[in-house]
């Protein structure tokens, strides 16, 4: 019999004790699993949103670190952008969250400038686009439509004034799939924002190179102090939202696999003190120490490597569940990565390897002699 299988008879023959200890360990991986994957899907989601708009540079303020970026008036900043070269287009946008009926969840509600390339990306399912910028119209994402048990020609309640809804469309972006679209005009009159976008969305054209962005972006601080040009990527990584769950998502792994290495450390322990004579009996036959160190490494780590299959099952199980929550779908996309599960995988090893150390080096050191008095 080799250690691996000495390993597992022991694991075997204490089966109360091996569960409760992959059940800890399951616990802690699952919810490493979950909130990491929300918050990557949550920063993947918004980026995707801003790829697939085409847009090359955001211009915001350098502050505009919060969920959505502070509102200013842009009127002046416009054409002088519009003017510099290799821009194609200068578009506003204003986002806010909002509740739009009772009982339900609030959800984005997204101001474009009508007509500008920023609707291009959308695919209309049904109804029809805003005809002008003063039509009390919106249209809405294929999600939100389900969310809300709203269809093309329902009306719809925003900040207390009645739209019409026409159409439905859908976006490669499950953000926008889960939001309302109207036009900018429409959503500076019903936030009280008149003349004011959260950003400003650059597109260059297809000769502009590095060096030509670089410029824009110097010319942009110098034009416009105390904004910046900053790619989509750099707006969300900055996102107030995005860094607590990257925080939240580091503190869980922390908390993880201090829990799950002092449960381990617990248990091998314990399993050593009972298991004295039998570990005696093989130091008396022959074993070197550094087998009986395999064999309790072998016992950590198979512990460890159980609870983080079962722990990353149901860490997805329970993202699917949170994404179709009323409260969060239509906002987060959660990432899963093969990469990533097989770092978490590591991760589990990484908790057995330091459990198991210390029971590891004491059932080594045991001396057969004393080892076999005990009862």
């Amino acid at each position: 019999m080799n250690v691996l299988s000495f390993a597992l008879n022991n694991l075997y023959h204490r089966p109360a004790r091996t569960s409760l200890t992959v059940s800890a360990i399951s616990l802690g991986i699952a919810a490493v699993v979950a909130l990491t994957s929300i918050s990557w899907g949550f920063e993947a989601s918004w980026q995707k949103a801003n790829d697939a708009r085409g847009t090359d540079l955001i211009v915001t303020r350098v502050a505009s670190e919060n969920a959505m970026p502070s509102a200013f008036l842009a009127a002046k900043y416009v054409q002088p952008l519009k003017n510099q070269a290799h821009v194609q287009e200068v578009v506003g946008l204003l986002s806010e969250m909002l509740s739009v009926s009772d009982n339900a969840p609030p959800v984005f509600v997204f101001g474009w400038a009508y007509g500008s390339y920023l609707w291009k990306h959308l695919r209309l399912v049904k109804g029809y686009w805003p005809s002008n910028d003063t039509e009390p119209v919106v249209v809405i994402g294929s999600l939100a439509a389900e969310l809300l048990h709203k269809d093309s020609g329902d009306k719809i309640e925003i900040e207390g004034r009645q739209f019409q809804i026409t159409g439905i469309f859908e976006s490669s972006a499950v953000v926008e799939n889960g939001a309302l679209l109207m036009t900018l005009t429409q959503a500076q009159q019903v936030t009280d924002k008149l003349g004011k976008v959260n950003v400003l969305n650059i597109k260059m054209d297809g000769r502009a190179s590095d060096a030509d962005i670089e410029s824009f972006k110097a010319h942009v601080r110098k034009m416009m102090p105390g904004f910046v040009a900053i790619t989509s990527g750099e707006l969300v990584s900055n996102n107030t939202i995005v860094r607590i769950s990257k925080a939240m998502s580091h503190v869980t792994i922390l908390i993880a696999s201090l829990v799950g290495t002092l449960v381990v450390f617990n248990t091998m322990l314990m399993s050593i003190t009972e298991r004295k004579k039998d570990i005696g009996v093989l130091l008396a036959l022959g074993w070197q120490q550094r087998t009986v160190m395999k064999l309790i490494f072998c016992e950590s780590v198979v512990l460890t490597l159980i609870g983080g299959c079962i722990g990353i099952l149901v860490g997805i199980v329970m993202t699917f569940g949170l994404e179709h929550m009323d409260l969060m779908r239509g906002k987060i996309d959660a990432v899963f990565s093969v990469p990533f599960l097989g770092a978490v995988l590591g991760l589990s090893v990484i908790i057995g390897i330091g459990g198991g150390l210390y029971p590891a080096l004491k059932a080594a050191r045991m001396r057969p002699s004393h080892a076999l008095r005990c009862e």
